[in-house]
């Protein structure tokens, strides 16, 4: 039969030239070894698709962890701190339905333990985390339907619930701090910008469930540079006639903001998600010619050209991120993703970190 079928049999049984012997073979977990959640995540790297991605992101991290940990040696301070740069500076960026979400106690722990240096998020992220601690946030569903909850005064977030409620008691929290905030810039020649803004919100707050207060208390500056995007912009807005002056300075904190960037020994990347956050990180990269490490989580597409779901390497092409770097994006949900991540890279060397905290 092979001699009269001689186009096919070499078309299906084409030789092949040999591989690398350094390339890794595809294995997964074997669970006759036992539950072992830890030897589980680090069967990724060579079980494909996704879950090698995000193997991968463990390693970048990891990577920034160990330069972080490195003495500082620069000679020249950031003018955005009254401290050396550590060895790698850590920027972490997420959009506000993770703090809704429950990965706002990761990123709380994060902030807690001063594992990262600098923060970009939207006004949602914001708000959502102050809104928390003055009522909670619930559990729903996708198809809850939009009129019904409107008539019951239930704000839906994929499938979380928060009562309007919250938001009435966001408001009763806040004016108050707006009023004070006016005053100072009246008497005291104040000139606040956003990142002071959550400074002073996370300060008022006082409450350790919080990712502002402990970045209030832990000198973490937090930029959101679209902060009137969200409830905190109604209450802006409404204030403004109660109380009109207050005044944000977006200039001042782009300086500030690039500035922890172009004063860098070394930068890494952690974005979740993507819009302002992604690029607000990327965009003061570029002031540096790059970072040296990033990872990426998010489950956008490139086919649109938009910046969300853009691959590493378009950011190479702008130079935000080194061209000699090894950049890592997981395509996923960060819900899933971001909280295993921190376990195998900040979590899992949290004695080291935090003891650099200490020093």
């Amino acid at each position: 039969m092979a001699e009269h079928l001689p186009g096919a049999r070499e078309a299906v049984l084409k030789g092949s030239t040999p591989l690398p012997d350094d390339l890794p073979q595809i294995r997964g977990y074997d669970f006759n070894q036992g539950v072992d959640h830890r030897a589980l995540l680090q069967s990724y790297l060579t079980t494909g698709f996704q879950a090698s991605s995000f193997a991968q992101a463990v390693r970048e991290i990891n990577k920034m962890i160990e330069k972080r940990l490195e003495p500082a040696e620069e000679e020249k301070e950031c003018e955005s701190s009254n401290s050396k740069p550590p060895g790698c500076t850590i920027f972490l960026g997420y959009t506000s339905n993770l703090i809704s979400s429950g990965v706002r106690e990761t990123i709380r722990y994060l902030v807690q333990h001063k594992m990262v240096d600098v923060i970009v998020t939207t006004a949602g992220g914001v708000e959502e985390d102050f809104i928390k601690c003055l009522a909670p946030t619930f559990l729903g569903e996708f198809n809850l339907q939009g009129k019904e909850l409107r008539q019951r005064g239930i704000n839906r977030i994929g499938n979380l619930l928060v009562p309007n409620d919250n938001y009435c008691m966001f408001e009763d929290w806040l004016m108050p701090i707006l009023d004070q905030m006016v005053q100072e810039q009246k008497t005291e020649g104040t000139q606040w910008t956003p990142s002071k803004m959550i400074h002073r919100l996370g300060k008022e707050i006082n409450n350790p469930d919080s990712v502002y207060y402990w970045a209030y208390r832990n000198d973490i500056p937090v930029f959101s540079p679209a902060l009137t995007d969200g409830s905190l912009g109604d209450m802006i807005y409404f204030h403004s006639y109660k109380n009109p002056g207050l005044v944000l300075d977006i200039v001042e904190d782009i300086r500030r903001m690039n500035s922890n960037a172009v004063f860098a020994k070394r930068t890494g990347m952690i974005i979740l998600g993507g819009g302002l956050v992604k690029h607000h990180i990327a965009n003061a990269n570029l002031m540096r010619n790059g970072a040296d490490f990033a990872v990426f989580v998010n489950t956008g597409q490139e086919f649109d050209g938009s910046d969300s779901g853009a691959h590493p390497d378009e950011a190479v092409s702008w130079g935000k991120i080194r061209m000699d770097a090894k950049p890592v994006k997981v395509y996923g949900d960060a819900s899933i993703i971001f909280p295993l991540l921190v376990a195998e890279t900040f979590a899992s060397r949290a004695s080291q970190l935090i003891q650099e905290k200490r020093d």
